[in-house]
């Protein structure tokens, strides 16, 4: 919290139009003034166009171009500048070395920052919970009584951090999950692939041609035109956010709505001050000395990301272009948000009149406990989400129990034997389902065997799992309008407990060399490939780095996608060589956990393959209800109860 600090400026509103003109001719006249020499085309900045995406967000299009990233002055000169921070030299030192940096392609970028009237369409349209709502700890807010910021606390979430906010207002504690949350959201409801823009695409676009401190000059000062940060003369600049008394009155003691103060050359509000904004980079401290020139994305591994501009409560050291920042992930603040990024094509979609082949995928699915009771009680635990799992023309869900009566239980904290009648209901929906997962073994190698027998006796595919290595890594093929998609199952949690073997009943282990060797294997026999992969840490909404790295791995093998599941909650969406990759489904049928939120959310997602290897993804949220039973959010017949299983013959 050394980078955040507090204060009020008194600047009006009314008097910001009067000093565009002004500031505009600053730009320029400090931009010569720093002696830095720009490309041709940043030469010709002008304000581009300007379009409004499906959400109601207006998105300027950025052109592409090349830049000096970093700190266009000295470490020594930026401490001297500002001697009464008193930060050393080192402090500055992840800006540098300034490097040149080329954006090849134009993009698209929020006029504005993400406001709190477009984050509410999200949160309406999906039922999503932001994470300061899910685990109990809340976010940051003003604390009226003590007159400072106080967290995390209960009491503040994006809907209140408390002080008042319109839709107007950019919303705050939003965590770097939350941002993917959205602008997965984003991607499907407009068409464009949305996401936050990499940490050099935000650094280019607030620059606008400049090579100055400031979009609009080098003085602090110059500022109060184009931000809602800190009056740059105040004297608590070495405070800690905590330690600051905030003034609640004036025009704008905390955020001001966006588009309050003026734009910069691109058409771009706020990328000075107002909130921090999230970028999708991972932050390494010494990035520069290694990035690439074109289109650099950040290290490949690490826990903490980016966050840019400074906000409302930030002084100027703190706001300038090349100012580096972090934060965890999970992290949520009240001078935090976002603003969004987008291709300007659309996302390729499956012509509905191509021939195609759509497999539906689901997370966690465990008929023990209460939806075992459902079952047993004569109810469906799936028909909440019937027409979702027939959406497609096949349906693939992670099994997570073991199905018969026999075998001995293990000695581990979770077992899990389904209803008598699961594969009635089970084969009612799905076409395979995958053993690779850390349950399919909770009563030995006897049970799991009597599994098989079971799911082969009542015709229900399978994969993942088999009576020995070979079997347990075959993959099942999918064959629809002469299209094959083949779908592997693989287990890395405890991996090599329940791992088959050359003679011996088990679930495929996810060991890199064979899930490689596998894809490849199965690319010759199919036009498509999905590893359907059990992973990552429980609980976690984000994959590890070595996951990232697997997930890509095996797309430069040949997969068209890779589904993950097992963290009990959804995880991030990736995009990676236009394959898709969802790391998490979240559970789909599940009501144990020693943890219980007061409801599970999981994902239902849709694949769509033609033969010329075009890959189209849907997904649809679920919640679980306290029974573990699944409906989607967005449909009117949620809240409708599970009805009496039928006959399985239709």
């Amino acid at each position: 919290m050394d980078r955040l600090k507090l204060c009020m400026m008194t600047l009006t509103r009314s008097s910001v139009g009067l000093l565009k003109l002004f500031v505009l001719l600053f730009t320029a006249a400090a931009a010569l003034w720093d002696g830095t020499v720009f490309s041709q085309q940043q030469q010709q900045v002008q304000s581009p166009a300007s379009v409004t995406n499906a959400a109601g967000i207006a998105m300027v299009e950025i052109p592409a171009g090349s830049f000096m990233m970093g700190g266009a002055e000295s470490p020594e000169s930026v401490a001297a500048f500002f001697t009464e921070y008193g930060r050393p030299p080192e402090y500055f030192a992840d800006e540098y070395p300034r490097h040149r940096v080329s954006i090849t392609r134009p993009f698209l970028l929020g006029k504005h920052e993400v406001t709190v009237g477009q984050f509410r369409q999200f949160v309406q349209a999906t039922q999503f919970k932001t994470e300061a709502e899910q685990n109990g700890s809340g976010g940051w807010g003003y604390d009226a009584a003590l007159g400072r910021c106080i967290g995390r606390d209960l009491r503040f979430t994006w809907q209140d951090p408390g002080f008042k906010q319109t839709d107007q207002h950019p919303v705050l504690n939003v965590s770097w999950n939350d941002c993917q949350a959205f602008c997965h959201w984003l991607t499907q409801k407009d068409g464009r692939e949305h996401r936050l823009p990499t940490e050099a695409e935000w650094e280019y676009a607030c620059r606008a041609g400049t090579a100055t401190r400031y979009s609009c000059g080098d003085l602090p000062k110059s500022l109060e035109v184009v931000a809602r940060s800190l009056d740059p003369k105040t004297m608590d600049v070495k405070l800690h956010v905590q330690d600051l008394p905030i003034p609640a009155e004036g025009d704008f003691p905390f955020t001001a709505p966006v588009g309050s103060f003026a734009a910069n050359s691109f058409g771009l509000y706020d990328m000075h001050g107002n909130v921090w904004e999230w970028v999708s980079d991972r932050y390494g401290e010494r990035f520069y000395e290694e990035s690439a020139t074109n289109d650099p994305r950040g290290p490949a591994e690490g826990h903490r990301r980016v966050r840019r501009g400074g906000a409302w409560n930030s002084f100027p050291l703190w706001s300038r272009a090349s100012f580096r920042n972090w934060n965890t992930p999970s992290s949520r603040c009240v001078n935090l948000g976002f603003r969004v990024a987008a291709e300007i094509a659309p996302v390729a979609k499956v012509n509905s009149s191509t021939p195609s082949v759509s497999i539906v995928f689901v997370g966690d699915i465990m008929l023990d406990n209460g939806p075992g009771h459902a079952i047993a009680s004569g109810r469906d635990p799936f028909f909440g989400c019937r027409d979702l799992l027939r959406s497609g023309d096949f349906a693939v869900g992670n099994l997570e129990c073991v199905i018969g009566r026999g075998g001995k239980q293990l000695l581990k904290p979770y077992v899990f034997r389904a209803a008598p009648d699961s594969p009635q209901v089970l084969k009612r929906y799905f076409s395979a389902i995958s053993l690779a997962n850390n349950h399919s073994f909770d009563y030995g190698v006897e049970g799991f065997v009597e599994a098989i027998d079971i799911l082969e006796q009542h015709k229900l595919n399978f994969f993942g799992g088999g009576r020995n290595l070979e079997e347990a890594r075959r993959p099942f093929v999918f064959a629809h309008n002469g299209i094959k998609v083949a779908v592997l199952g693989a287990n890395s949690f405890r991996g090599q407990d329940y791992a088959a073997t050359a003679s011996s009943a088990g679930s495929a282990p996810l060991m890199e060399e064979n899930i490689l060797a596998d894809i490849q294997a199965s690319r010759k026999m199919a036009d498509a490939v999905v590893p359907f992969v059990h992973w990552g840490p429980e609980l976690s909404t984000m994959p590890r780095a070595s996951q990232i790295r697997l997930a890509r791995r095996m797309i430069d093998a040949g997969a068209s996608a890779v589904i993950g599941a097992h963290p009990h909650v959804t995880q991030t969406v990736d995009f990676y060589r236009g394959a898709p990759i969802i790391y998490s489904l979240g559970n789909f049928v599940f009501d144990y956990y020693p943890v219980d939120p007061p409801e599970w959310t999981g994902w239902v997602a849709k694949l769509t393959f033609t033969a010329d290897g075009k890959v189209d993804l849907d997904t649809t949220a679920i919640v679980l209800d306290a029974a573990g039973l699944p409906t989607p959010v967005i449909l009117e017949d949620a809240l409708v109860p599970p009805q009496t299983i039928q006959s399985t013959t239709d």
